[in-house]
C-alpha cells in the first residue's frame, strides 16, 4: 500500500495537472487498488426508489451501483432518484424500479490502471466516483477525495479532511 512518497507536480498539457510521487518517476506508480474501498453497498434493478434511498441513508453514501447476478449494469446517485423519479411525481414514485432510474453504460476502470489514469477518466467524464471493475465484477468504487488522500495529503489532518467525503465512497 501507499508509501507516502513525496509529491511532485508535472504538468502535463493533455490534463489540468498530473500528479506524480517519487514513486511513479521510479515507474513504482500508485494504482486505483491502492487507493480504492472494496466494502461497497450497492442495489438491484428492480429494487425500488425507495429501498435505493434508505440504503443510501443507512450507509451515508450518495453513490451505489447497480448489480444483476453480480455483474455492474449501472450506477445510481441520490440525485437520479431525486431528478428521475420523485421530481416526476406521481403516488407511485416511490415505488419506481431502480431501472428506470439508473445510468446504464458506467464505465470504470481496472484495479491495475494507475491513479493518473483514474484521475484523466474522472476528469475526461466529468464524475467524482469511478468503479472498480475487473471483467464485469465490481472490485471496488474510487472516489475523487480517495485520490486526494493518497496523492495529494500529507499528515493526519489533511487525511482527516477528506475522510468524510469518502467514507462509503
Amino acid at each position: 500500500p501507499y508509501s507516502g512518497a513525496r509529491e511532485i507536480c508535472v504538468l502535463d498539457p493533455r490534463l489540468p495537472a498530473r500528479w506524480l510521487t517519487e514513486r511513479s518517476i521510479r515507474g513504482d506508480e500508485m494504482l486505483a487498488r491502492e487507493a480504492m474501498v472494496t466494502e461497497v453497498f450497492s442495489t438491484a434493478p428492480g429494487e425500488s426508489v425507495t429501498t435505493a434511498a434508505r440504503t443510501m441513508r443507512d450507509a451515508d453514501v450518495g453513490f451505489l451501483p447497480v448489480l444483476d447476478d453480480g455483474e455492474v449494469v449501472g450506477v445510481v446517485t441520490d440525485r437520479d432518484l431525486v431528478v428521475r423519479a420523485l421530481s416526476e411525481g406521481g403516488p407511485d414514485a416511490a415505488d419506481t424500479p431502480i431501472r428506470a432510474v439508473m445510468t446504464t453504460g458506467a464505465f470504470g476502470v481496472s484495479p491495475d490502471d494507475p491513479l493518473e489514469a483514474v484521475a484523466h477518466q474522472m476528469a475526461e467524464h466529468e464524475v467524482r466516483r469511478l468503479l472498480v471493475l475487473d471483467g464485469p465484477r465490481l472490485a471496488g468504487v474510487i472516489s475523487y477525495g480517495h485520490l486526494e488522500q493518497r496523492l495529494h495529503a500529507s499528515g493526519e489532518a489533511a487525511n482527516e479532511a477528506t475522510l468524510g467525503v469518502t467514507h462509503g465512497a
